[in-house]
């Protein structure tokens, strides 16, 4: 008897080891199975200033070494960061070539807010390399007169010896503009040299220069006059 019961028990959990993958099966039908995790995302917006405050394009926004948005003409990116709530990302900004990076990255902290907020706003600016800006040169006796920069032509005075030129540089660099002289030698000085600092921020630089002008040497010649004899 005893060893009937043995044999009934063993018979039935073989019988149960063998329904188990059924099991499994049914409950899967049933949706017990288990579901996997997804990491919720949380929406930011960077704008990125240049130069005076306005907004630039094309500046990238870095997550690690990969770039996870590009600012647009309105220096704004949208972007849609993963993780869990109270993570931080650190986020770099790569400017553009004739800007120069900011060395600290933004540090965002990922929260959810109410329903219909507006998604948290970050700034960054980018400072120019090369600035853009306007040189005035008024002269005096200085009509129509060559500028040159680096030994190319930037301009040239008008009639009444007053010329704007446009140029470029980075800041604090010197600049140095010649006014050519050479169709003109009765001018003094001859080729005179005009230097300043370029400019940190938008700026209208004037500069003047004085010629005088050098009579030219009449040589007239003796007359003779006869002699009596």
């Amino acid at each position: 008897m005893y060893c009937w019961k043995k044999r009934r028990a063993a018979a039935l959990s073989a019988l149960l080891f063998l329904l188990q993958p059924s099991c499994e099966r049914v409950k899967g039908l049933l949706g017990e199975k288990e579901v996997a995790r997804v990491s919720p995302s949380y929406p930011v917006e960077i704008i990125a200033h240049g130069d005076a405050e306005k907004p630039l394009a094309g500046v990238e926004i870095l997550l690690g070494k990969r770039t996870v948005g590009t600012t647009d003409d309105a220096g704004i990116v949208r972007l849609s960061l993963k993780g869990n709530e109270g993570d931080v990302a650190v986020l770099s900004v790569k400017c553009p070539d004739t800007f120069a990076s900011p060395e600290a990255s933004l540090s965002v902290g990922l929260r959810h807010f109410a329903e219909g907020s507006p998604p948290p706003r970050f700034e960054t600016r980018c400072v120019p390399l090369v600035r853009s800006f306007v040189v005035g040169i008024r002269t005096e006796n200085g009509a129509r007169l060559p500028i040159l920069r680096l030994n190319k032509v930037v301009g040239k005075t008008d009639d009444f010896g007053v010329a704007h030129v446009l140029l470029q540089a980075a800041p604090h660099d010197q600049v140095v503009l010649t006014l050519d002289t050479t169709d003109s030698p009765l001018l003094r000085p001859q080729k005179p040299t005009l230097t300043f600092a370029a400019p940190d921020h938008d700026e209208l630089v004037l500069l003047e220069q004085k010629f005088t002008v050098q009579r030219p040497v009449v040589h007239v010649k003796p007359k003779l006059i006869p002699q009596k004899l």
